[in-house]
């Protein structure tokens, strides 16, 4: 089972990859992947934002990928991923406040990517005066129903 999820996670991850070379100038360091496709490493890791080791739980998997926009001064709602999130900023900043300890703020910009935090209450908002977009790759439970 724990395959099947790392597969279909790899899959996903080449592809958004390959969205996010789209969107972005190479400043990225060059890489290969599976079928020896020339590629742009934009991350590889296994802890999350927060530097903590991240875990697919024992569930189907179900992969959703969107492009959110915050618009300038947006501030999103307060929430937890139950599940890893891999984001990649397509443009402008998005600064994210996490409830970690003391409290963190970390500041993201176009370029930038990430598995985020989880199991840890955050929020992230636009303090830009443009509008950041920011691809995110949900790699959540085929029976969560939208909750990521």
């Amino acid at each position: 089972m724990r395959y099947r999820v790392f597969a279909k996670v790899g899959l996903l991850m080449s592809v958004a990859v390959a969205l996010a070379s789209l969107a972005q100038e190479d400043t990225h360091t060059p890489d290969q992947v599976t079928g020896n496709y020339p590629a742009v490493n934009l991350f590889r890791g296994s802890t999350d934002i927060l530097g903590k080791p991240f875990e697919y739980p024992d569930c189907a998997p179900e992969v959703h990928a969107v492009i959110i926009t915050l618009a300038p001064g947006q501030i999103g709602q307060e929430h937890q991923h139950l599940t890893p999130l891999f984001g990649y900023i397509l443009s402008g900043e998005i600064a994210v406040d996490y409830q970690h300890g003391d409290g963190v703020t970390n500041v993201y910009k176009a370029g930038d990517a990430m598995m985020e935090a989880m199991d840890v209450m955050h929020h992230g908002y636009n303090p830009g005066s443009e509008p950041a977009q920011l691809l995110a790759v949900y790699m959540q439970c085929a029976d969560q129903n939208g909750s990521n």
